[in-house]
C-alpha cells in the first residue's frame, strides 16, 4: 500500500487536543462574604491604642487590658483569626470600646464565626453613619448570616458614601446569593470599570455563561478586555474554553500564540502548532516553528505531513547529528525515498538500504520503520526473502495489522508462493476493502495471476 499514505502516517500532532483546559460551565462563581481589607495592623501597639481612635463613649480599666491586646494583634498578624477574635470579644465586653467592637467582628468573619455583635455595630453605625469601615462589615456580616435582604439595604447605605471598586464588588455578592444576576453584574461592571481588574471580569463572565446564559455578552467583554489589557492566562484560558465549546476552533491560533509571547510556555506553543494544523495551514506552522518556537522535531513531522519531503530529508540529517537518536536513520532513509522523483533510482535505493541498516545496527525496532524497509526491499526487488523475513518480525508484535500483512502478501506473491500470497491478501481486503488503490492493486495482480 502507499507508502505516503499508509506506511509513514505517524504524526507529531496525532489529534487536535484542545482539552487542556476545563469549561467555564465546570466552574461557578461563589460569592464572598469576607472582603473586608485588612488594615495596617502594626499602628495597633500597647503603648497607642488607648488613643488611636474616638470612638469610645465608655471606657472601663481592665487590669489584663494590655496583654490581651498584645495577644489578639499576635494571633490576628499570624493569620490564628479565631484566637485573635476570642480577645478582642473579651476586650469589648470588658470595656465597651467601639474599637474592640470594629475589631471583634472583623476577626469573626476572617475566622468564619458568627459574631453576636452585629446588633451592636447597627447602633454604632447609627452613631456614626460615615464610617465606611464599619458599614462593610455590617454588609459582610449581613452576607455570611445570610441576611441578604437586609445585605442589600446595608449595600445601598455604602454606596452612599463610597464609589471605591470594593464596596461595589462587596455589595454585588448580596445580589448575586438572591441570584439577581443582573444587578450583581452591574454592580461588578462598575468595579471592572474603575479597576480593569481581570479578576472581577472573570467573575462577571463566569456569571454571564454559568447562570445567565450570555456566552455572547462574556466573550465580547474578554475580547475587549485582551485588547485593551492584555492576555493573561486566565482571562485567554476562560476565552480558549468557551471557543472551545461552541467549536471556534480558528479564534484560538491566535490566542495560544499570544499566550505563549507573553509566557513562553511550552505547551502555548504547541498547542498554537495544533491550531496551524487543524486549519490545515502547514505554512504558518513552518513559519512559526522556525521564527518564534524552535523545534526540529515537530518541524520534521510538520514536513512530512505537508508532503515536502525535500525539507524532512535535509532536516533528518540534522537531527542525527544533534539527537545520536537511532529513529532518525531511519526517519531520514524515508524521507529520502519519497523526495525522489526516480523511486527506481539505483543510487537512491542503495542510500535508503544504507540508512535503515544503520538503524537496525543501532537496535531500532519500531514496526513502522521495518514495515516500510521490508516493503522496499519487496517491492524494489532488492532483496525479496530478506523483506519477508522483516516483515515477519513485524507480525510478531502485530500480527493482525493489515498494512503488514499487505507487505507479506507482496513478498510471498514476488517468490510466486500463490497460496499463501492469496490468503494473506484476502484477510487484507476482508479488513480494509478495495477503496485504497494500492490494495486493489495488489488484490488485482494476486487475484488473476494466481488463478492462472
Amino acid at each position: 500500500m502507499s507508502r505516503n499514505n499508509r506506511l509513514i502516517k505517524r504524526k507529531v500532532i496525532a489529534t487536535f487536543a484542545f482539552l487542556g483546559f476545563v469549561f467555564v460551565g465546570c466552574t461557578s462563581y461563589i460569592p464572598q462574604s469576607q472582603v473586608i481589607p485588612k488594615e495596617d495592623l502594626a499602628r495597633y501597639n500597647p503603648k497607642n491604642f488607648s488613643v488611636e481612635s474616638n470612638l469610645s463613649t465608655t471606657h472601663r480599666y481592665v487590669k489584663n487590658e494590655d496583654d490581651w491586646i498584645i495577644k489578639a494583634i499576635l494571633y490576628e498578624q499570624s493569620g490564628n483569626f479565631k484566637v485573635s477574635n476570642a480577645y478582642y470579644k473579651k476586650l469589648y465586653q470588658a470595656t465597651n470600646r467601639d474599637e474592640y467592637l470594629l475589631k471583634e467582628l472583623k476577626t469573626a468573619l476572617y475566622s468564619g464565626v458568627s459574631s453576636q455583635n452585629i446588633s451592636k455595630l447597627e447602633e454604632y453605625i447609627t452613631v456614626h453613619p460615615k464610617d465606611v469601615i464599619a458599614k462593610r462589615l455590617l454588609l459582610s456580616s449581613y452576607l455570611y448570616s445570610k441576611q441578604y435582604k437586609k445585605a442589600q439595604k446595608s449595600s445601598q447605605s455604602l454606596l452612599l458614601d463610597s464609589k471605591e471598586p470594593v464596596d461595589f464588588e462587596l455589595s454585588a455578592n448580596s445580589y448575586i446569593f438572591t441570584k439577581e444576576y443582573s444587578k450583581g453584574i452591574e454592580l461588578l461592571s462598575k468595579a471592572y470599570l474603575r479597576t480593569k481588574n481581570e479578576n472581577i471580569l472573570l467573575k462577571i463572565t463566569t456569571i454571564l455563561v454559568n447562570y445567565m446564559g450570555k456566552v455572547s455578552d462574556a466573550t465580547n467583554r474578554l475580547e475587549e478586555h485582551r485588547l485593551s489589557q492584555g492576555c493573561s492566562e486566565r482571562v485567554c484560558t476562560q476565552l480558549i474554553d468557551i471557543y472551545v465549546q461552541q467549536n471556534k476552533i480558528s479564534k484560538l491560533q491566535s490566542i495560544y500564540e499570544e499566550l505563549y509571547t507573553s509566557t513562553n510556555k511550552e505547551v502555548y506553543a504547541e498547542k498554537t502548532i495544533e491550531s496551524f494544523v487543524y486549519a490545515r495551514d502547514y505554512q504558518g506552522a513552518i513559519n512559526f516553528l522556525k521564527t518564534k518556537y524552535k523545534n526540529d522535531e515537530m518541524l520534521y513531522a510538520l514536513y512530512v505531513d505537508g508532503k515536502d519531503f525535500k525539507n524532512a530529508n535535509k532536516l533528518s540529517q540534522k537531527l542525527i547529528e544533534t539527537t545520536k537518536e537511532p529513529k532518525w536513520y531511519a526517519e531520514s532513509a524515508m524521507a529520502l525515498y519519497e523526495s525522489s522523483v526516480d523511486k527506481n533510482d539505483k543510487a537512491m535505493l542503495s542510500e535508503v538500504v544504507k540508512r535503515f541498516e544503520k538503524a537496525i545496527e543501532k537496535g531500532i525496532e519500531n514496526t513502522v520503520y521495518l514495515n516500510y524497509y521490508g516493503y522496499t526491499l519487496i517491492d524494489k526487488d532488492i532483496d525479496v526473502a530478506k523483506g519477508i523475513t522483516i516483515i515477519k518480525k513485524t507480525l510478531e508484535e502485530q500480527p493482525d495489522n493489515s498494512y503488514y500483512l499487505d507487505s507479506l502478501a507482496w513478498g510471498e506473491y514476488k517468490l510466486n508462493h500463490c497460496d499463501e500470497a492469496f490468503k494473506l491478501m484476502k484477510k487484507v481486503v476482508d479488513i480494509e476493502g478495495l477503496g485504497e488503490e494500492e490494495i486493489r492493486e495488489h488484490w488485482n495482480i494476486i487475484n488473476q495471476n494466481c488463478k492462472k
